[in-house]
């Protein structure tokens, strides 16, 4: 498993940096013709890779339809990606050509990462342990910090409103700050910030996510990209940071018992 995600990670990472030079008006196109054998090189080990991490989720998820969805949804994009370099690794890599090899790879390591960030999401809930916290304080802590390992797709503000006192409850730290900012992600407007409020009602400390909020204090969030199979591996997540999760009409609440 270890081996699976550094071999996803660096050739996502290398995916990534030859979306960005295709990109570029500063970079020959003999240079980007120069990587594209190594990326090419790279689906195969990746695809099997992202196949032996998908697996692992089953034993978590054994009546969950959510790694069929990641499967369904990651298996065709490899296939695109490698049919696209495969096409071009041979031909002269002339203008035209290269801004579609630009749109085409910017869409799909888009994608990719986000795969690459719900797969690490539902593994940390696994097996993550879980330490008292007050979940204000996690989130103030952790949803602003700097990623790591991962390529983020976007970094939008949320809005924090907290009524006072909150217990310490037992959370998974890094899968159920993961799990808020994936939902906040999936809820949020471009042009508007998320709102996330926490409170303690009837022995519960209730997370309510919603797609817009006017007032609370700002938090900068890291968002990851919202794909098909999203929603499903949030509610996934939820049950395996054994966090009650509720839908209604623009919001998400998250509910976590105190005794």
């Amino acid at each position: 498993m270890d081996m699976a995600r550094g071999t996803v990670r660096d050739a996502l990472g290398s995916l990534g940096n030859l979306a960005l030079l295709s990109g570029s008006a500063k970079v020959g196109s003999k240079a980007i013709a120069g990587v594209l054998p190594d990326v090419l090189a790279a689906c195969a080990p990746t695809r099997e890779a992202l196949l032996t991490l998908i697996a692992g989720l089953r034993g978590q998820l054994p009546s969950s339809r959510v790694p069929d969805e990641i499967e369904e949804f990651v298996l065709p994009r490899l296939d695109e990606l490698e049919e696209e370099l495969t096409g071009r690794v041979n031909e002269p890599l002339r203008t035209p050509e290269r801004l579609g090899l630009d749109r085409v790879l910017g869409r799909l390591s888009r994608e990719l990462d986000a795969v690459q960030s719900l797969l690490e999401l539902l593994e940390v809930a696994g097996y993550e342990s879980p330490f008292p916290f007050k979940v204000s304080e996690l989130l103030k802590q952790r949803l602003p910090a700097s990623p790591s390992g991962r390529r983020p797709a976007r970094r939008f503000t949320a809005r924090l409103s907290v009524t006072d006192p909150l217990p310490e409850v037992l959370l998974k730290p890094r899968a159920f700050s993961t799990l808020v900012a994936a939902a906040a992600e999936l809820l949020s407007d471009p042009d508007g910030s998320p709102g996330i409020s926490i409170a303690v009602r009837k022995g519960v400390v209730e997370i309510y996510i919603s797609s817009a909020a006017a007032a609370g204090a700002e938090l900068v969030v890291w968002g990851y990209g919202v794909i098909a199979p999203s929603h499903a591996a949030i509610r996934a997540a939820a049950e395996l940071t054994d966090v009650e999760i509720s839908e209604g009409e623009g919001g998400i609440l998250l509910a976590l018992k105190t005794g």
